[in-house]
């Protein structure tokens, strides 16, 4: 009998050990010779759980997740975001910026809400984690890890910021857009372009031209 338990254990412990993953993404920062770099001796990284919706009937997050969709969709540069969710008077202030977490060391992170294979972290302080847990939760079993990798470069190129700022108003349910940068773009403000329209070429009188011809023939 106390064979099959521990058997039975090491089997559960298995099971477990397959349903837990990690999901690693790579942050990378470009140095070159110019440069006065040294790599780092230990290996930087920042593990964080993953994020769902703690119920998907709550319109607050169905429209915060409308927000990171279209910066999922239509950002090409970035694949991290930090996300500060606040009470503000009579609603919930949204922040969301293109940043890399492991030059943030003093956050603290409280998950990664993954969107399109876009990284949303949520910024957890005092004043926040009962709206976090209220509105997100973590899912059992699975971990994001942020990783530092370094890459030599000729060329520096870094990736135009993205940036979101709104408010979603409890009572409405509607959500007010301030700012909108995607890759340094934006996009609620941009100048409406128009097109001029061709111009026409005065319409001929097939009677008239009939009639010209007419005449010179008869000369």
């Amino acid at each position: 009998m106390k064979r099959f338990f521990i058997l039975f254990t090491i089997a559960l412990a298995a099971s477990g050990a397959a349903r837990a993953q990690t999901l690693h993404v790579a942050l990378n920062k470009l140095y070159n010779d110019s440069m006065d770099f040294v790599l780092p001796d230990k290996a930087i990284k920042q593990k964080m759980p993953m994020l769902t919706v703690a119920n998907p009937k709550y319109d607050f997050t169905v429209k915060f997740r409308d927000i990171a969709l279209r910066i999922a969709s239509e950002d090409y540069e970035n694949n991290v975001f930090t996300v500060m969710l606040q009470y503000s008077g009579v609603g919930i202030s949204i922040i969301i910026d293109s940043k890399d977490i492991l030059d943030m060391t003093d956050a603290k992170f409280n998950g990664d809400f993954i969107v399109e294979r876009r990284h949303f972290v949520l910024l957890e302080n005092e004043d926040n984690k009962d709206l976090l847990k209220t509105y997100f939760k973590k899912i059992r079993g699975k971990d994001v890890v942020m990783e530092r990798t370094f890459e030599k470069a000729l060329d520096l190129i870094q990736a135009e910021p993205s940036h979101y700022n709104g408010i979603y108003n409890e009572r409405q349910r509607t959500v007010k857009n301030n700012e909108l940068i995607i890759n340094g773009h934006d996009k609620l403000h941009a100048p409406v372009v128009k097109t001029q329209e061709p111009k026409q070429e005065p319409e001929i009188d097939d009677s008239d031209a009939f009639k010209l011809d007419v005449e010179l023939f008869d000369e």
